[in-house]
């Protein structure tokens, strides 16, 4: 029970927090996390209950589904999208405890190009080296399961998707580290936007000094994680306290 308190906490923080940063869209978008359910019997997929906005997410406003998309705990409806992406990728990846989906602008921008490829200009792009994946097979809507699949598929054992003319997902065993990698994503995609529209030539870092920074950086990943991730929690707070209810 006091971890399926604390994962409805942390989910509820993360949706108030992306709000926060400009990241989500409209009452669209939606992030899930994998916790034991309330009742002890078993998984829940903790993720937003349809119509709410993400400002007013609450620990206890998130709905828990089994692997049929059935509700098993709080009340509400989910967005078909969110169970058939969300459910679909981790039959791919079950290791993916938490899946953030966003149409974050800039990053969602590159997912719209006809080559989507973040480019290695700068230290955050550096950040995922080699760990992105891209899926060019827009088809409409995310309305089945087998979507998810395929989504999941097209990720792999990378930790972004960018869905092309879509969006983008964001993997992880945690929710500080879900949510810092969408943050660096954006601001490496915004880098990216603004570096290439100066319509000057772009230097590329040298692919040897790409894996060094990555790496340097994923020794340390998690601890940046937490560290930026509950400096936004301190703040929700402070600032936003009803979001604990």
């Amino acid at each position: 029970m006091l971890f399926h308190r604390a994962a409805r906490l942390e989910m509820a923080a993360a949706y108030r927090g992306l709000d926060q940063l400009g990241l989500n869209e409209g009452v669209c978008n939606h992030l899930s996390m994998m916790a034991p359910r309330a009742d002890g019997k078993g998984q829940t997929m903790l993720v937003i209950s349809y119509g709410l906005h993400w400002s007013e997410v609450t620990a206890s406003s998130l709905v828990g589904l089994n692997e049929q998309a059935e509700v098993v705990d709080g009340e509400g409806t989910v967005d078909i999208a969110a169970s058939s992406i969300h459910l679909g990728i981790r039959h791919a990846r079950p290791d993916a405890t938490v899946v953030m989906h966003t149409h974050q602008p800039y990053s969602t921008a590159l997912a719209c190009m006809k080559d989507p490829t973040l480019q290695m200009i700068h230290q955050n792009s550096a950040r995922f080296y080699k760990r992105v994946a891209y899926d060019s097979n827009y088809s409409g809507l995310a309305l089945a399961i087998d979507e998810g699949k395929r989504l999941g598929e097209a990720l792999g054992d990378k930790d972004i998707l960018f869905m092309g003319h879509h969006g983008v997902i964001s993997v992880a065993t945690n929710v500080a580290l879900a949510f810092d990698h969408l943050y660096y994503l954006e601001r490496a995609a915004q880098l990216q936007v603004l570096a290439f529209s100066m319509q000057r030539e772009v230097g590329l870092i040298p692919e040897k000094n790409c894996k060094l920074t990555c790496d340097e950086l994923w020794k340390e990943i998690q601890g940046y994680g937490d560290a930026h991730f509950y400096s936004m929690y301190r703040r929700l707070r402070k600032t936003q306290p009803d979001f604990e209810q």
